[in-house]
């Protein structure tokens, strides 16, 4: 009997072992990357790796328009005074400029401009950052 229950418990343990690994592989979702560009905010090249998130938003018109979260290291690395303009170009072309308030504070650029529908900004949004933005919450996913 106790032999029996010893192999009870092994199988009941083997068995919760498989199912937590099965369960911890299933939450892992692979991260889709798309091509970037070259971006540059206020002269400075921003590697895709230094964006934290890139999305379309609507801007006070509702027009669509880009916010860019970068690290706070690419941040610090754009020399801007306060109230100045940020200037931002991808690939050579200019995107337009972005007020510097939020960039110390937040890491934020934000730039509004003619850059299409959604989809087009969503578009370039995804050429900067190389990657889909970041969901807004667990139910965005």
């Amino acid at each position: 009997m106790m032999i029996a229950r010893k192999r009870l418990f092994v199988a009941l343990g083997g068995a919760l072992l498989l199912a937590g690994s099965v369960s911890a592989a299933a939450v892992v979702k692979p991260i889709k990357t798309y091509p970037t560009g070259v971006f540059t905010a206020g002269g400075h090249p921003i590697a895709a790796k230094d964006v934290l998130d890139a999305r379309a938003i609507p801007d006070m018109a509702g027009k669509p328009s880009l916010m860019i979260t970068l690290t706070p290291a690419a941040a610090a690395s754009i020399h801007a005074a306060q109230g100045a303009r940020v200037p931002c170009t991808l690939d050579g072309k200019p995107l337009g400029d972005s007020p510097s308030d939020a960039l110390g504070s937040e890491h934020v650029l934000q730039l509004s401009g003619d850059f299409g529908d959604y989809t087009a900004t969503a578009a370039l949004a995804r050429r900067i950052s190389g990657h889909d933005p970041v969901p807004d919450s667990e139910s965005d996913e």
